[in-house]
C-alpha cells in the first residue's frame, strides 16, 4: 500500500488529533484559532510587583510583633522634635519661621 500524502499533511493531522483530545482553559475561538490564555506560570513562584515597600507593608500587616514594634517606634518618634515637625507637615500646618 502506497500513500501519496505529504509529510506535512500527516504532521498537521496528528496536531489536530492531539488538539481535539485536550480541553483548553478557554472555550472561545477567534478566526478559527483557539485563544488560550495561561492564568499563571506554574514553574515559577508568584512574583510580587510591589517591591520592597510592598514587602514591608505585608510584613507589618501579617506579623503582630512587627506591627507592635513599628507602632512603638512611631509613637516615640512623634514625641521627638523632628517627629513633631514631621507630623505638623503631614497635617498641613505651616512651619514656624525662625
Amino acid at each position: 500500500m502506497k500513500f501519496d500524502t505529504p509529510r506535512s499533511s500527516v504532521a498537521q493531522g496528528r496536531i489536530n488529533q492531539r488538539k481535539a483530545q485536550e480541553t483548553p482553559n478557554t472555550f472561545s475561538t477567534q478566526n478559527g484559532i483557539d485563544q488560550i490564555t495561561q492564568a499563571a506560570s506554574l514553574d515559577k513562584p508568584k512574583q510580587r510587583m510591589a517591591g520592597k515597600i510592598g514587602h514591608r507593608l505585608a510584613e507589618y500587616l501579617n506579623n503582630p510583633e512587627e506591627q507592635q514594634r513599628t507602632d512603638s517606634w512611631m509613637e516615640r518618634f512623634g514625641l521627638s522634635n523632628e517627629g513633631v515637625q514631621f507630623n505638623q507637615g503631614r497635617m498641613g500646618v505651616p512651619p514656624e519661621e525662625a
